[in-house]
């Protein structure tokens, strides 16, 4: 917490040269269509929808915006500084949104599968529930889907 209350911005840090551990910062002023929320305690996490071996895109998922958990999930395109927010399809093949997790905050996420895909692990919801279960989210499809864990599993959790 900055005391400065919800801030809202992104900054992006530039690793200039590893050989001299040179880095500098940026502030990014990106545009989108839809209104992103300011929020803590969300995912950010680092995807690539291409062969390319350095992801340049960022899905952010969830967060609290000092009122309510969220559950949206936003694509940002660091080339570009363009936020998209990610809805559901509505083919046929739409995502049940009973599959669509249960907005939180305080939650884990990895990039996994070819990183084309996010995995989220537990949380906080807004009325004190803790969480313990994992879904994904494929960016190429747009789709939530449920993991059922067998075995023992961790308790639920945030942070």
């Amino acid at each position: 917490s900055s005391g400065q209350g919800d801030l809202g911005d992104l900054w992006m840090l530039r690793c200039d040269s590893a050989a001299t551990g040179t880095a500098s910062w940026e502030l990014v002023a990106p545009s989108s269509e839809h209104t992103l929320i300011a929020r803590a305690a969300a995912t950010l996490s680092p995807v690539s929808l291409s062969d390319s071996a350095r992801p340049a895109r960022l899905v952010l998922f969830g967060g609290y915006d000092g009122g309510i958990c969220l559950n949206e999930v936003w694509l940002f395109d660091t080339r570009t500084a363009v936020w998209t927010m990610l809805l559901p399809c509505t083919t046929q093949q739409a995502v049940d949104v009973s599959v669509r997790p249960d907005a939180r905050s305080g939650h884990s996420a990895i990039t996994h599968n070819s990183s084309s895909e996010v995995i989220i692990f537990g949380g906080l919801a807004e009325d004190g529930r803790c969480f313990n279960d994992v879904l994904s989210f494929s960016v190429r499809t747009r789709q939530w889907t449920r993991h059922e864990c067998a075995g023992a599993s961790p308790s639920p959790r945030n942070d």
